[in-house]
């Protein structure tokens, strides 16, 4: 496998549209700039406009996670397989879901919003009490080693009062909340500009067709390895065409068996709205480094951009923690990211599979 590796958006970006060639692209600007200047959500679409069923790879929900999606979607197009569709099916490839977060390599989009905590009632967010309780340690006013050491030791010791349930700290920080917005996994207050420009696509390209989705995540589970994650209730028709397609990287929320706690406001979900059993969707989370070591870069990115100088001399360090966590510069990670990827794409462009 031969390819170029992006490190930059404005470099991702013009790949992904060189690659994409003659394909239906539609490309929604912005209102705001990266640090290179323009960035948008591009869509390629490949193959019959009115074929009834879709198959959907997202990147670059969690912003900086779009390198790796960026590169499955390219690698996938560099080797041609968007031109060896079967007649009934149209590929789509959405680039930069966050392009905001991408760009500055950040996991949330220009309000501080995780997008996969977004897409839910905005007049009925749930309750995140674990979260409550540990929210002033995830606001750090200042970024050292002192500093994060003081964090751990203070969720450590209100971890300590939950030790009946052992999952009660990934789930406290990561499973949500709507309270904080300079915090960490806010879903926000409205539906953002991505979630707004994904569910109008949906709506008009989407609907009445059998839709199969991976939207592509890193860092979470065991390294160079990835899970299929979904939402659905055991025995529902959307988990078993899962389990169809993808077979034994299936994990579910809904049953505890995934290495993610049940999330509120995914994408997942928002777009279920829309398309209803017609679609099959799961996160594709490749696993990179250990979660503390994901979290510290998420909190020196939160004081960076809050307290910091995104532009400042400290800038690229704390940047490069970010892209260490979710993007790792190694070879071998790549190479199996990409062969479990085409693992999963392969059964998505049999005949009938949907």
């Amino acid at each position: 496998m031969t390819t170029n590796h992006c490190y930059r958006y404005a470099d991702a970006r013009a790949r992904f549209l060189s690659l994409a060639g003659k394909a239906e692209v539609l490309t929604h600007v912005h209102p705001l700039a990266g640090p290179d200047g323009q960035i948008a959500m591009d869509i390629a679409m490949f193959g019959d406009p009115k074929a009834s069923r879709a198959l959907v790879l997202s990147s670059g929900t969690h912003g900086v996670e779009g390198y790796c999606g960026s590169f499955i979607q390219c690698q996938l197009m560099a080797e041609e397989w968007h031109k060896n569709l079967p007649k009934d099916l149209m590929l789509v490839l959405i680039h930069g879901v966050n392009p905001y977060g991408f760009a500055w390599r950040r996991r949330v989009n220009e309000d501080n919003i995780d997008l996969n905590r977004n897409f839910i009632d905005h007049d009925n967010h749930p309750l995140n009490e674990g979260y409550d309780e540990i929210a002033s340690l995830l606001e750090p006013e200042e970024w050292s080693d002192e500093s994060m050491n003081g964090i751990w030791a203070g969720i450590r010791q209100i971890a300590s009062t939950h030790e009946d349930n052992p999952n009660w700290q990934a789930a406290a920080i990561s499973s949500g909340q709507y309270k904080y917005p300079n915090g960490q996994f806010y879903g926000g207050e409205a539906a953002s500009w991505s979630n707004q420009k994904l569910r109008l696509f949906a709506d008009e390209y989407l609907t009445d067709r059998a839709v199969a989705w991976l939207d592509i995540h890193t860092a979470l589970g065991p390294y160079a390895t990835a899970e299929c994650i979904v939402e659905y209730q055991p025995g529902s028709p959307p988990l078993e065409a899962a389990q169809a397609l993808w077979g034994d990287r299936v994990r579910n929320t809904k049953t505890n068996d995934s290495h993610s706690p049940d999330i509120a406001g995914s994408i997942s979900y928002g777009l279920h709205q829309h398309l209803g059993n017609d679609l099959v969707i799961a996160g594709l989370e490749y696993g990179t480094v250990k979660s503390r070591q994901v979290v510290e870069a998420l909190l020196a990115d939160q004081w960076l951009h809050r307290h910091g100088n995104p532009s400042g001399d400290e800038a690229e360090a704390i940047k490069q923690l970010m892209m260490d966590a979710f993007y790792p510069d190694d070879p071998e990670w790549r190479s199996a990211v990409y062969q479990i990827a085409t693992e999963l794409v392969a059964p998505m462009l049999r005949p009938g599979s949907l």
